[in-house]
């Protein structure tokens, strides 16, 4: 089971020394810490969406998405991760999930 990324020199190293994967409209940022724990966080621009109430929507559907598809499954343990949202539109659960879907094709 993974746990929501908190620590912030992770999410600096992550940032700073990670992969990148790209997909339609989602960005995959990842870095192998070699502990035994995957954690993940998730981002939505506020540029973008300058809404809250929009990213707040696009949060819950991808950490909701990222669980059903289990995307963690994918990923040896000790790597984080973080999925950035870079579409300009919301999207519904359905095209969310296809989406990570195909990214962790690419994983």
């Amino acid at each position: 089971m993974a746990l929501y990324l908190k620590n912030k020199k992770k999410i600096e190293t992550i940032f700073e020394k990670g992969f990148i994967i790209k997909a339609d409209g989602l960005l995959f940022k990842g870095h192998d810490f070699k502990d035994d724990e995957i954690k993940y966080g998730v981002s939505v621009s506020k540029k973008l969406f300058p809404l809250a109430v929009d990213r707040n929507l696009i949060k819950r559907r991808l950490k909701e998405q990222a669980k059903n598809v289990k995307l963690t499954g994918f990923l040896s343990k000790g790597v984080s991760f973080f999925l950035i949202y870079t579409s300009k539109k919301v999207l519904n659960s359905n095209e969310i999930k296809r989406r990570i879907e195909g990214l962790s094709k690419k994983l």
